[in-house]
Protein backbone atom coordinates (compact mmCIF):
# COMPACT_ATOMS: atom_id res chain seq x y z
CA UNK A 1 0.00 0.00 0.00
CA UNK A 2 2.71 2.40 0.87
CA UNK A 3 4.00 1.69 -2.88
CA UNK A 4 1.11 2.93 -4.42
CA UNK A 5 0.79 5.72 -2.38
CA UNK A 6 4.40 6.69 -3.16
CA UNK A 7 3.54 6.07 -7.18
CA UNK A 8 1.44 9.26 -7.40
CA UNK A 9 4.32 11.32 -6.27
CA UNK A 10 6.96 9.83 -9.38
CA UNK A 11 6.99 11.68 -12.59
CA UNK A 12 5.14 10.36 -15.33
CA UNK A 13 7.35 8.26 -17.98
CA UNK A 14 7.78 10.09 -20.94
CA UNK A 15 5.26 8.38 -23.74
CA UNK A 16 7.10 10.02 -26.34
CA UNK A 17 10.71 9.52 -27.12
CA UNK A 18 11.31 13.26 -27.89
CA UNK A 19 13.44 15.43 -25.90
CA UNK A 20 12.17 19.05 -25.89
CA UNK A 21 14.99 21.29 -24.49
CA UNK A 22 14.15 25.41 -22.80
CA UNK A 23 17.27 27.65 -22.35
CA UNK A 24 15.27 30.53 -20.06
CA UNK A 25 17.14 32.07 -17.46
CA UNK A 26 13.96 33.22 -15.19
CA UNK A 27 13.81 30.15 -13.15
CA UNK A 28 9.57 30.29 -12.84
CA UNK A 29 9.40 30.18 -16.72
CA UNK A 30 11.61 27.79 -17.41
CA UNK A 31 9.54 25.74 -14.52
CA UNK A 32 6.39 25.89 -16.55
CA UNK A 33 7.78 25.66 -19.70
CA UNK A 34 9.15 21.79 -18.21
CA UNK A 35 6.40 21.24 -16.92
CA UNK A 36 4.33 21.45 -19.31
CA UNK A 37 6.18 19.48 -21.58
CA UNK A 38 6.50 16.62 -19.44
CA UNK A 39 2.41 16.74 -19.48
CA UNK A 40 2.59 16.32 -23.07
CA UNK A 41 4.77 13.30 -22.97
CA UNK A 42 7.78 14.90 -23.69
CA UNK A 43 11.49 14.75 -22.30
CA UNK A 44 12.38 18.36 -21.01
CA UNK A 45 15.35 19.06 -20.89
CA UNK A 46 16.88 22.64 -19.46
CA UNK A 47 19.38 25.24 -19.23
CA UNK A 48 19.39 28.73 -17.73
CA UNK A 49 21.82 30.55 -20.10
CA UNK A 50 22.64 30.51 -23.63
CA UNK A 51 25.86 29.13 -23.94
CA UNK A 52 25.43 26.15 -21.90
CA UNK A 53 22.19 25.39 -24.04
CA UNK A 54 23.90 25.69 -27.12
CA UNK A 55 25.65 22.83 -25.85
CA UNK A 56 23.32 20.87 -24.50
CA UNK A 57 21.58 21.14 -27.86
CA UNK A 58 24.90 19.79 -29.80
CA UNK A 59 25.01 16.99 -27.11
CA UNK A 60 21.86 16.36 -26.73
CA UNK A 61 20.24 17.18 -30.31
CA UNK A 62 16.45 17.65 -28.89
CA UNK A 63 14.07 17.40 -31.36
CA UNK A 64 12.94 21.31 -30.54
CA UNK A 65 14.05 23.90 -28.65
CA UNK A 66 12.39 26.87 -26.83
CA UNK A 67 14.67 29.69 -26.44
CA UNK A 68 14.30 33.00 -24.66
CA UNK A 69 14.88 35.91 -26.57
CA UNK A 70 16.50 37.65 -23.54
CA UNK A 71 19.21 35.72 -21.53
CA UNK A 72 22.02 36.93 -19.76
CA UNK A 73 24.99 36.28 -21.58
CA UNK A 74 24.11 35.65 -25.35
CA UNK A 75 20.80 36.96 -26.19
CA UNK A 76 18.30 34.57 -28.08
CA UNK A 77 18.83 35.72 -31.46
CA UNK A 78 22.62 35.41 -31.32
CA UNK A 79 21.75 31.85 -29.75
CA UNK A 80 19.21 31.16 -32.50
CA UNK A 81 22.56 31.81 -35.36
CA UNK A 82 24.50 29.41 -33.46
CA UNK A 83 22.08 26.68 -33.41
CA UNK A 84 21.33 27.26 -37.15
CA UNK A 85 25.36 27.53 -38.13
CA UNK A 86 26.25 24.12 -36.29
CA UNK A 87 25.79 20.79 -38.61
CA UNK A 88 24.92 19.55 -35.38
CA UNK A 89 21.62 21.29 -34.74
CA UNK A 90 21.02 23.15 -37.85
CA UNK A 91 17.72 21.78 -38.61
CA UNK A 92 16.39 22.17 -35.19
CA UNK A 93 13.22 24.34 -34.86
CA UNK A 94 13.51 27.36 -32.10
CA UNK A 95 10.94 28.68 -30.66
CA UNK A 96 11.36 32.15 -29.09
CA UNK A 97 9.81 32.82 -25.38
CA UNK A 98 9.47 36.25 -24.65
CA UNK A 99 7.85 39.09 -22.92
CA UNK A 100 8.70 41.55 -25.98
CA UNK A 101 6.23 41.55 -28.25
CA UNK A 102 6.64 44.75 -30.32
CA UNK A 103 7.05 44.31 -33.94
CA UNK A 104 10.94 44.72 -34.29
CA UNK A 105 10.96 42.01 -31.57
CA UNK A 106 8.46 39.78 -33.00
CA UNK A 107 10.39 40.55 -36.87
CA UNK A 108 13.53 39.39 -35.59
CA UNK A 109 12.05 35.79 -34.48
CA UNK A 110 10.74 35.34 -37.93
CA UNK A 111 13.56 36.68 -39.59
CA UNK A 112 15.09 33.46 -38.68
CA UNK A 113 12.71 31.76 -39.71
CA UNK A 114 11.16 30.93 -36.34
CA UNK A 115 8.04 31.18 -34.46
CA UNK A 116 7.78 33.03 -31.01
CA UNK A 117 5.64 32.62 -27.88
CA UNK A 118 4.32 35.57 -25.80
CA UNK A 119 4.94 35.42 -22.15
CA UNK A 120 3.35 34.92 -19.43
CA UNK A 121 3.51 31.53 -20.40
CA UNK A 122 -0.43 29.35 -21.60
CA UNK A 123 0.03 25.92 -20.78
CA UNK A 124 -2.04 24.91 -23.56
CA UNK A 125 -0.70 27.30 -25.90
CA UNK A 126 3.04 25.96 -25.93
CA UNK A 127 1.93 22.18 -25.62
CA UNK A 128 -0.33 23.17 -29.13
CA UNK A 129 3.15 25.43 -30.41
CA UNK A 130 5.38 22.35 -29.91
CA UNK A 131 3.27 19.92 -31.30
CA UNK A 132 2.79 21.78 -34.24
CA UNK A 133 6.40 22.90 -34.55
CA UNK A 134 7.43 19.02 -34.50
CA UNK A 135 4.72 18.04 -36.87
CA UNK A 136 6.04 20.79 -39.24
CA UNK A 137 9.94 20.07 -38.96
CA UNK A 138 9.45 15.86 -39.53
CA UNK A 139 10.11 15.07 -43.26
CA UNK A 140 6.78 14.43 -45.58
CA UNK A 141 6.80 10.73 -47.21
Amino acid sequence: MFDNILSIFKPKAPQKHIKVLVIEDTEIDRRVACAAIERGGYTALKANDGKSGFELAKEQKPQLIILDYNLPDIKGPEVCKLLKAHLDTQQIPVLFLTSLTGPDNVIKCFEQGENYLAKPISVKLLLKQIDFALKNSQPQN
